[in-house]
């Protein structure tokens, strides 16, 4: 009886071990910093090297906004059925300044309130951490746009607080100032090896999303 019981206990531990080792669908909807480095050196393609038992999707398009994600939202990430999601949006809506911090707000809100209605977990990944003047002087232009910058980065913590996502502030602080050799394409865009530094800074929070997908 001893030894059916403890074969019933070890069958149980390895059927919830299978469910929570299940492959997850992750999916990356951001701008042109999420399309950067080259088939095989995104960001996202790194992911998929370190994590090679999950499927990696990129839907990243170049020049994409906070409100370009939402309105593709559905299609590019509820569509495809994803566990996780990693937004990483924002950095266009620093170069345009046409719309307030409460609209990019709105936006992100959308899709994070949007994923988690369909369980769906969610990682925020910004290139902006507030007080970082000094890794931006290079690469900005007056002090307005540089407190805009500041804005947005503290704009994606509250939310991603507000939501209880995982986050990954100034994600390039690794390989900053902009355009320093060998980890950039051109002056705003990293190559593949500064995409490989960026997925090892995302890695650790989105494992922390796959945990909780798998847990769910």
């Amino acid at each position: 009886m001893k030894l059916k019981l403890f074969a019933i206990l070890c069958m149980s531990m390895l059927l919830i071990a299978g469910c929570a080792g299940k492959p997850k669908i992750v999916v990356c909807i951001g701008d042109s910093l999420t399309v950067c480095g080259g088939e095989g050196g995104r960001y996202s393609d790194w992911l998929g090297e370190y994590l090679p038992e999950h499927k990696i999707i990129n839907k990243g398009v170049n020049g994409d906004t906070l409100a370009g994600g939402k309105a593709r939202f559905q299609r590019d990430v509820l569509d495809q059925k994803a566990n996780v999601v990693i937004i990483g949006l924002g950095a266009n809506d620093y170069w345009r300044k046409n719309r307030t911090i409460e609209e990019l707000q709105t936006d992100l809100s959308d899709m994070v309130k949007r994923a988690q209605a369909e369980n769906i977990k969610v990682v925020i990944i910004s290139c902006f951490v507030s007080g970082d003047h000094e890794q931006k002087e290079d690469i900005e232009s007056g002090s307005s746009k540089i407190d805009f910058g500041e804005a947005i980065g503290y704009m994606e913590f509250q939310v991603s607080e507000k939501y209880s996502c995982c986050y990954v502030p100034n994600m390039q602080v690794d390989i900053k100032p902009n355009g320093t050799e060998p980890y950039w394409g051109d002056k705003n865009h990293p190559n593949k090896s500064g995409n490989e530094l960026i997925a090892k800074r995302i890695l650790p929070e989105l494992k922390k999303a796959l945990k909780k997908a798998a847990n769910k």
